[in-house]
């Protein structure tokens, strides 16, 4: 309706502007137009672009009334009003105040209304109207250029009937149907975008895997591995070709399967380490390709919330993996199922407190009484808490490393908003492996990723922690803006320091309004295809570190102060923020050559040490980018790389 109420004096004037006098037509528009302005007053209403430009438009109508001929005015008063009103709004976006915003704004909630992102939508709808009325300017200029004595009030005129009344109001009515419907059909498809990736689908337990089987061949294979241990399958007796099939399903019930057929030697061996597959799901000798080029093959109604059977990325179902691995060659077949498993035989596993967050603890097998070991904190991205971290505390416990899958924000606190997280909570997880009786106090390094690097890289450069060695995956070098799931959290950083914030890196979610409307255009097709709608948040945080930071505070991470080496592991597809930028950037502060930074071709955003699929690289409508042998290879180097630096620069004992 306020909208309605800022077209007023125009809808007053054009009503009345081929009735009555031109004179008397801009006479009442004006004072329309001023009592609109004095409304907004008294109603203590902040100032609106629209009302001001009109009345002073009116004002110069009324002017060139009272001393224009009526027959140019007859001619020409239309496409000025026109221009009048384009200009209007062309001077609104100048001084950074389009008018949609001004009449949007009242209509939200005011976090919303400070947003990157609603300034976004709603300067674009200015521009629309802008396109609009600069429509509308040139049509009403057609009929006096086009024909000198074409004037506004021909009544038989089809020129003048067309260009000076049908054709600019229809552009009008267009304008006023879009800006009516486009707000809540966009929000109606965002929240059916939202629902794509809403809530946590249960885990489901895996089921009883077929009989171990042998008619002439033979799967040479270890019965139980670790994650982060090759797959080294050998398949011996074929007598041609042999198809082979691997499956498993993961953590909510999706079923993960590999096919490709393999050459056979001589001997009657296939090793796909060696053999070049003729079909398949890879394409080249790889020993480990069974397990990452699997493919969700099945993914039952229900796990996305609504209904949606589109895969997400693949997580491990509870202890052991169980991986069945099917062989057939002509007339002979065979069928094994092996066990995976996190954490190697007597690795314990327990859970700790950290600051009222739950987080778990790995120790090595032969840990006893009196030994002070090595130990690595184990910090996650955004997804908050430390289920994520588990695999990896387990993996590097299973080489002889105490360590901790530590929580530095809850997953209910994560889902809501990454703000004003103070650092002391990295502190916290130092202190309790510091202070553990099989723990070496003097050789505790970190391992983090993504929004969690940001943190503990922050923290160490402050002092709060004092790593030996620093293991960051997909980094950041500047502290930015609080996250929610609606976009950035206007005015709040994401961290504080003793109580006070920290300087941030504005986060411009504006730049990812392209996306979302194209998303709400296509969530019910990607829906019906089992296609994931995916939001790439790089662009945002490109844009961001192109901006100044609030009050020039400066939002870069100190990395220098940092005394530890670090191992920086980014992919070259991070389709979430410029990891690889911002890692050498941070890395050229220090120029350390103890340092090192791997960047890896054909990896996204999320780079796990273990092997394990890699299709479907995004997870709750975000994409992390990579291709599946491009994650694959990182997944592996990365594996022996961490396991390396740690090892070396906390004086742990290796161990395979």
């Amino acid at each position: 309706m306020a909208f309605v109420v800022g077209f007023l004096p125009w809808i007053v004037y054009w009503v009345l502007v081929g009735n009555v006098p031109f004179q008397l037509a801009v006479l009442v528009a004006v004072p329309v137009s001023g009592l609109a302005l004095l409304v907004g007053r008294l109603r203590h209403a902040p100032g609106r672009t629209l009302d001001t430009g009109t009345l002073v438009v009116f004002v110069v109508l009324a002017v060139l009334a009272f001393v224009v001929p009526d027959d140019v005015l007859e001619r020409w008063l239309q496409p000025l009003g026109n221009a009048g009103l384009l200009a209007v709004v062309l001077a609104g976006l100048a001084l950074g105040r389009p008018f949609v915003l001004d009449y949007a704004t009242p209509t939200v909630d005011a976090v919303t209304a400070r947003t990157d992102g609603f300034r976004a939508i709603t300067t674009a709808m200015t521009w629309m109207w802008a396109g609009l009325f600069a429509l509308m300017t040139l049509l009403s200029a057609i009929p006096p250029i086009v024909d000198g004595s074409a004037t506004m009030l021909d009544s038989t005129d089809t020129l003048s009937i067309l260009c000076y009344w049908v054709a600019p109001f229809v552009l009008l009515g267009l304008g006023g149907t879009i800006s009516g419907a486009f707000p809540p059909w966009f929000a109606s498809r965002s929240a059916e975008v939202d629902a794509r990736s809403a809530g946590d689908p249960a885990p489901v337990a895996q089921g009883t895997p077929p009989p171990d089987a042998a008619d002439g061949l033979e799967i040479d294979l270890a019965a139980d591995r670790r994650h982060d241990e090759p797959f080294d399958l050998v398949v011996r007796g074929a007598d041609g070709p042999v198809e082979l099939e691997v499956e498993g399903t993961d953590l909510v019930g999706r079923a993960w399967r590999s096919r490709a057929t393999l050459p056979a030697g001589a001997d009657g061996v296939v090793d796909p380490d060696r053999a070049t597959p003729t079909g398949g799901d890879w394409d080249a000798p790889d020993g480990d390709a069974p397990i990452w080029a699997m493919r969700c093959v099945d993914a039952p109604d229900g796990l996305s919330g609504g209904g949606d059977p589109t895969p997400s990325m693949f997580v491990p179902p509870a202890e052991p993996w169980q991986v069945t691995v099917r062989a057939r060659s002509g007339g002979r077949s065979a069928t094994r199922t092996v066990r995976r498993h996190a954490a190697g035989p007597g690795v314990r596993i327990e859970t700790v407190h950290l600051g009222g967050r739950v987080a778990h603890l790995a120790l090595p097998a032969d840990a006893a009484a009196g030994d002070r070991l090595a130990a690595v904190a184990c910090f996650g991205g955004s997804e908050g808490g430390s289920d994520s971290q588990i695999g990896l505390a387990a993996a590097l416990a299973s080489r002889g490393l105490v360590a901790l899958a530590a929580s530095w924000i809850t997953e209910e606190d994560a889902a809501t908003a990454i703000r004003e997280v103070p650092l002391e909570r990295f502190a916290e997880a130092f202190d309790l492996l510091a202070g553990h009786a099989a723990v070496d106090p003097g050789r505790v390094g970190a391992t983090a990723i993504s929004r969690g690097s940001e943190g503990v890289l922050a923290a160490a450069a402050a002092g709060l922690v004092h790593p030996t060695a620093l293991v960051l995956v997909s980094p950041s070098s500047v502290t930015w803006q609080a996250v929610g799931g609606g976009g950035e959290v206007p005015g709040t950083p994401s961290w504080t320091l003793r109580g006070a914030p920290l300087p941030w890196q504005p986060l411009p979610s504006g730049v990812l309004m392209g996306q979302l409307v194209r998303h709400a255009l296509s969530v019910r097709r990607d829906v019906a295809a089992h296609r994931p709608t995916l939001l790439r948040l790089r662009p945002a945080y490109e844009a961001g570190l192109a901006r100044d930071t609030i009050d020039g505070a400066d939002a870069a991470i100190a990395a220098e102060n940092v005394a530890c080496p670090l191992l920086v592991l980014t992919g070259e597809d991070d389709a979430l923020w410029p990891s690889g930028p911002m890692a050498r950037t941070l890395l050229a502060r220090r120029a350390r050559v103890d340092d090192q930074h791997h960047a890896f071709p054909g990896a996204g955003h999320l780079i796990r040490c273990a092997l394990l699929p890699t299709e479907a690289p995004w997870s709750g409508g975000i994409a992390f980018g990579g291709t599946r042998p491009g994650l694959a290879a990182a997944q592996k180097e990365a594996t022996d790389l961490v396991a390396a630096f740690l090892v070396q620069y906390t004086g742990a004992t290796a161990r395979a």
